[in-house]
């Protein structure tokens, strides 16, 4: 079980796409109603990763949990065959040394030495998305961290909540391929040397502040973030999911857990929903 949440932990950080543009106010908890429901559901705001000491989990949290019938996540994580599926992703088909020339695997192996202090023999048969995962585990300036998949995954079994996702492994499989690779881990690496853990700490800022549509626009400037990846990672995700959601909210009150991100701007969850009808209002947390 203590492998099983590592990965969770390790797999929820290829998901923290962020960006956008409309107004809503500070909140990371939001309550959907109207529109024919009979019970409200509602939507809180995660980021993937983060430091202990700012992670945030409040009795109004809690409670909103517990009054529901059922939990989402973006996927099932408590199917552990469809974990299992996830995890073999994380192994690569090719070692890394033959994926990549030997001009790219040198520059790499300089950036992850002199960057995150790791030795590139440890990457070499992780697959490109599990290298970026464990990076990004690395541009956090702290020793212990804590996963919202994880806390809200093992709330909802506490409560013997009904759990389900939002999207397949198999579709997630496909966008990790499309949007994950040695380039984009590079760029990645070059930026946290360039900048150390200042992009982490604004990121990590504006989430606590529950600034979300000031976070969106934060991590659309990051230099890794450009238009086929906003297109893939949020565009037609939060599409599917504003198709996904009204029709499980007809069936049970429901709390959904997905990536901050994929909340605010005028292609966001929240701003999608209202499209449809539905009341999309702020819960405060504190």
């Amino acid at each position: 079980m203590k492998n099983f949440l590592k990965s969770v932990s390790l797999i929820g950080l290829l998901f923290s796409g962020l960006t956008s543009n409309a107004q809503n106010d500070n909140s990371l908890l939001w309550k959907i109603s109207g529109n024919g429901l009979e019970k409200p559901s509602y939507v809180f705001g995660t980021i993937h990763m983060i430091c202990e000491n700012d992670y945030i989990m409040t009795p109004v949290i809690e409670k909103t949990i517990q009054s529901v019938d059922a939990y989402y996540a973006e996927l099932d994580f408590s199917n552990m065959a469809e974990m299992t599926r996830l995890q073999k992703e994380m192994v690569a088909e090719k070692p890394l040394s033959q994926r990549i020339d030997a001009d790219t695997y040198k520059h790499l192996q300089e950036l992850l030495k002199e960057v995150v202090n790791l030795d590139i023999s440890y990457f070499e048969n992780l697959s490109d998305a599990a290298i970026t995962s464990v990076v990004t585990m690395k541009s956090y300036p702290c020793e212990t961290q804590k996963s919202y998949e994880v806390e809200l995954l093992q709330k909802a079994l506490k409560e013997n909540k009904k759990m389900g996702g939002l999207e397949s492994v198999e579709f997630q499989i496909n966008v990790m391929k499309k949007t994950m690779d040695v380039k984009t881990l590079i760029t990645m690496l070059e930026e946290l040397k360039d900048k150390g853990f200042e992009t982490t700490q604004k990121m990590v800022s504006l989430y606590t502040n529950q600034q979300i549509d000031d976070l969106i626009r934060f991590m659309n400037e990051t230099s890794y973030m450009n238009e086929d990846v906003y297109e893939i990672m949020l565009v037609e995700r939060n599409k599917n999911w504003s198709k996904i959601i009204p029709e499980l909210m007809k069936e049970e009150s429901a709390f959904f857990a997905v990536g901050a991100g994929h909340l605010g701007g005028e292609i966001g969850i929240l701003q999608l929903l209202r499209n449809q009808g539905y009341e999309v209002s702020p819960i405060s947390i504190n």
